[in-house]
């Protein structure tokens, strides 16, 4: 039992920094879950991987920016 739910931890916090990873919302994790630490590099990659989210969407907004300024010269 008690390895069912380390491993229901482990996949836990893994889906909260895929889910950081993929939406772009910052997520601060949490310094011990279960008696488990949490690294700090594990927050770090967070921060840095919700940053690269902010920057691609400032990426998008340029790009739809630029084409609608070619669409309206049509």
């Amino acid at each position: 039992m008690r390895f069912l739910v380390g491993w229901m931890v482990k996949l836990g916090v893994l889906g909260l920094i895929y889910f950081g990873l993929t939406s772009g919302v910052h997520i601060q994790l949490p310094e011990e879950i279960l008696g488990y630490r949490v690294p700090a590099s594990a927050q770090q990659w967070v921060d840095r991987n919700a940053q690269i989210g902010e920057y691609g969407k400032q990426t998008q907004a340029g790009f739809k920016t630029i084409s609608d300024s070619f669409g309206g010269k049509k």
